[in-house]
């Protein structure tokens, strides 16, 4: 994608003079009221969400392609306007007050927007400066962020050089630079392998601890359930559920699961799924298997009963 070199990258959000993650007290990060979006056409990208988010949380926003993920980030950060219903960030209105609601954010979004011609180094100092940090103090935050998100060996590699993986983490360190109190990632961890994801989680789960409330997408089971705090499952534009793991199996009596196989075949498995795992043995012996698995659920087993498939949960979001 080219870029044009005199201006910042347009989809990057440079929140200014904002010391650390603390939020203002009393202040809510995130209110979606009856939130709704239809494109012309139309189609619904979304359709009545709502949500609150709480100081020093993670809340992860799962659902398969097309579902209106990237819509909903897209409104939360000024970039799109809602067809109806309301979105506050630190009670400031996105529509009324989308100035003030872009000096609050930190935003990694799924398509990047740097320069190709610029270091790793170099994008960090530039935008800490922009930021409103003093030279000294830019140069000192970029070798922090250059150290927590192990970047040390690209560190003076010109983004054309840097794999997928290591933009999203150069992006995450740009959105993380002023310590915005609120920040909205849309897939943040796409294309970054297994270690690098995990150097990502104990970033996001510091910027937590300081207070910060972070949204994310994902299309990943395993990091929803190992990140989040609460997880919200959206489908055709509607949010389904907004819970943390543990309630949502409570909620819809998944806690346990016994897999039995009726033709002796392991390709061939049955799943039942219940609160009381003796009462699932029970049901499988009671109809003559003696062979079988039992385990506790996890995330994907809700998102099945959920939605009722898991057909189109992979990488990408349109």
């Amino acid at each position: 994608m080219e870029l044009d070199t005199t201006s910042k990258p347009e989809h990057v959000t440079v929140p200014r003079n904002l010391p650390d993650s603390s939020l203002p007290v009393g202040s809510i990060p995130l209110e979606v009221r009856s939130l709704s979006k239809r494109y012309k056409g139309g189609v619904w990208a979304n359709r009545d969400i709502n949500l609150t988010g709480n100081p020093g949380e993670i809340l992860g926003i799962l659902g398969p392609n097309g579902a209106g993920k990237t819509t909903l980030v897209r409104q939360i950060t000024t970039e799109l306007l809602p067809t109806s219903g309301s979105i506050h960030v630190l009670g400031h209105d996105v529509v009324r007050e989308p100035s003030k609601v872009k000096a609050s954010l930190g935003v990694v979004p799924q398509e990047s927007g740097l320069f190709d011609y610029l270091t790793v180094y170099q994008h960090l100092r530039i935008f800490a400066k922009l930021r409103g940090l003093k030279p000294l103090e830019s140069g000192a935050k970029a070798e922090q962020l250059i150290q927590d998100l192990d970047l040390i060996e690209h560190r003076n590699v010109p983004v054309a050089n840097l794999s997928g993986g290591l933009r999203r983490r150069l992006l995450v360190g740009i959105a993380a630079l002023a310590q915005p109190p609120v920040m909205v990632l849309d897939e943040p961890t796409t294309g970054l392998d297994p270690q690098s994801r995990r150097n990502l989680w104990s970033a996001l789960r510091t910027y937590r601890e300081q207070g910060a409330f972070v949204l994310l997408t994902t299309h990943s089971m395993e990091e929803a359930e190992a990140l989040c705090d609460r997880v919200g499952i959206i489908q055709e534009g509607r949010l389904l559920v907004l819970d943390t793991v543990e309630g949502l199996r409570a909620n819809y009596g998944l806690q346990f699961k016994v897999t039995y196989f009726p033709n002796g075949s392991a390709r061939d498995g049955v799943t039942l799924y219940g609160a009381d795992d003796q009462e699932l043995v029970a049901r499988v012996r009671g109809m003559g298997f003696q062979q079988f698995f039992v385990g506790r659920t996890n995330l994907e087993d809700v998102y099945l009963a959920v939605t009722g498939g898991i057909d189109g949960l992979d990488d990408g979001e349109c």
